[in-house]
């Protein structure tokens, strides 16, 4: 639980705009396809609706896109609502810099829901016509066409609940926002720091250990790049053209023969998984 993260003091007075919550009909199936998986601690929330997981899916299509809020006591009275808020742009630059460069935003509670853009001062109701919200106490759907939200290709988002009474409110994630990608249906990876053993690269007669050790992601929230760890990853490789066969974690080690290998052009294939992204780098090395 983050207290001073996000003000939700904005919002918060007459919020709801539409009764429609208990309506479960209204959301569209999720996309097919990979989907975007966000996660955050359970039982973080203090007195406030407990915000555990996150997921996002896209329909490349029509451009809608779908967030399914997971949780406990979820906008479960009208002082317990549940906030969305997208960066739309992915700069916590720009938008309301108090809620980490937000530009759009909707609010959850028991009787309703309202929808919101950033006009550059305040946050104003916003006219919509694809827009569709349902769920329960334990998790809210919320669908909104990339039309509707700044047409984005990629965009930061971020959910709080909050205790009205008490002034407690849980943040997902607990600090700065999740970054989604329509293109590659999670977080936009630009770039991952490689790890080889030995450092200069294949030797010939040697193992060559390939590991991706962070993912480069955008802006968050902060200032500071974000440099994660992959959830996981696996490798090809060729020399000389010919497949080497891999072992090892993500079959990330490879024999590199002794004969016949220097000098010789290796590529390696590394493919990253991280919060439901898949994304490949290749990288060539020249054995020596």
């Amino acid at each position: 639980m983050n207290e001073h993260k996000r003000s939700p003091k904005r919002r918060t007075a007459g919020l709801l705009v539409v009764t429609l919550l208990t309506v479960i009909g209204l959301v569209a199936a999720a996309p097919a396809g990979a989907t975007g998986k966000y996660t955050d601690p359970s039982g973080d929330s203090g007195s406030a609706p407990d915000v555990t997981s996150v997921t996002v899916s896209s329909d490349k299509t029509s451009g809608q896109i779908m967030f399914q809020i997971s949780g406990t006591n979820l906008s479960s009275s009208q002082n317990d609502p549940t906030f969305l808020d997208i960066d739309s742009d992915a700069n916590p630059l720009t938008g309301d810099i108090l809620d980490g460069g937000a530009d759009y935003s909707f609010g959850v509670d028991s009787t309703g829901y309202g929808f919101w853009h950033w006009n550059g001062s305040d946050w104003v109701d916003t006219a919509y016509s694809t827009v569709r919200i349902s769920g329960g106490s334990s998790g809210l759907m919320i669908s909104v066409n990339k039309s509707e939200i700044g047409n984005p290709t990629d965009f930061n988002f971020s959910v709080t609940s909050i205790d009205m009474a008490n002034k407690k409110f849980d943040s997902a994630p607990d600090d700065g926002n999740y970054n989604y990608s329509l293109n590659d249906s999670g977080p936009s990876i630009t770039a991952i720091t490689l790890q080889t053993t030995p450092a200069a690269g294949p030797k010939a007669g040697k193992k060559f250990v390939v590991a991706p050790t962070g993912l480069t992601l955008p802006l968050s929230g902060g200032l500071v790049t974000e440099t994660p760890k992959p959830d996981s990853y696996s490798c090809t490789a060729t020399l000389k053209g010919r497949t080497l066969a891999g072992v090892g974690t993500g079959g990330c080690t490879f024999n590199v023969a002794k004969k016949k290998t220097r000098g010789k052009t290796m590529k390696v294939v590394v493919t990253v998984n991280y919060e439901g992204a898949s994304k490949a780098f290749t990288y060539t090395f020249r054995v020596s």
